[in-house]
């Protein structure tokens, strides 16, 4: 029981400090690598790429989050009775900044609000500008941006007003006759198999030239793998 309340500065030293100081380093260029070269190398989709692109801050944060409890466990293992009062001042200080980051990282991870995304809450809505370590920013209908804290999002019903970031977007050009109408298409592309029935299809006309009309359609499929199917499939049925 005494060693718990005794100071043994064996435990640290200055090699300690700079052990430290280069463990954080290495961290923090590892993670810049992969945020801009990594992916590219490691993830040919650009889909998927976009999808991890989007968790990477959220799992930055988890590996700085442990760098802390590290560091903080090898700071106070000489004095371990000043370590447990330290740091339940820290947690009893900073609650509020532990249940928004915590509800923080489970928003991100699991993808429930993405950017761009419109959602609605009892007394917020708006469309995601950004996600932050402790709050989510909001731009509304005023144009004003509102930060709400994680921690307040999960007490709440949060509505999803707009489906598209939930899934990843196909675009391509179509040319088509004058004849074929951009309600044709969208109709041609919600009867195939793979595509999502949740968020409709955009299609929109880029110009008209000798009888002949440019679409540009923006689909959904429920799976990237499905791509190329869609545009085939839909080629294939205003030839016929």
């Amino acid at each position: 029981m005494s060693e718990f309340f005794s100071i043994d500065l064996t435990r640290i030293s200055i090699f300690t400090l700079l052990g430290l100081l280069v463990f954080g380093g290495v961290i923090y260029f590892v993670l810049g690598f992969i945020r801009n070269y990594g992916l590219l190398l490691l993830v040919k989709s650009p889909v998927r790429r976009k999808r991890v692109g989007v968790l990477l801050p959220a799992i930055s944060t988890v590996v700085w989050i442990l760098f802390s409890l590290y560091c903080f466990y090898s700071l106070i293992l000489p004095f371990p009775f000043m370590g447990i009062v330290l740091g339940g001042v820290f947690i009893y200080l900073g609650r509020g900044y532990l249940v928004n980051l915590i509800h923080g990282l489970f928003f991100r991870l699991k993808g429930d609000i993405a950017i761009g995304q419109k959602i609605s809450m009892k007394d917020n809505s708006g469309v995601v500008f950004k996600l932050n370590t402790f709050e989510v920013e909001i731009q509304n209908e005023e144009g004003e941006i509102v930060q709400i804290p994680y921690g307040n999002m999960a007490s709440k019903e949060l509505v999803k007003n707009d489906f598209s970031a939930d899934f990843s977007s196909f675009k391509f050009t179509l040319v088509t006759k004058k004849e074929i109408t951009a309600t044709y298409l969208k109709r041609k592309l919600l009867s195939q198999p793979w595509i999502s029935q949740v968020i409709s299809p955009k299609i929109s006309q880029v110009k008209e030239e000798n009888g002949w009309v440019t679409y540009s359609v923006i689909s959904y499929p429920i799976d990237e793998k499905f791509n190329f199917f869609v545009e085939r499939d839909l080629k294939a049925s205003i030839e016929n």
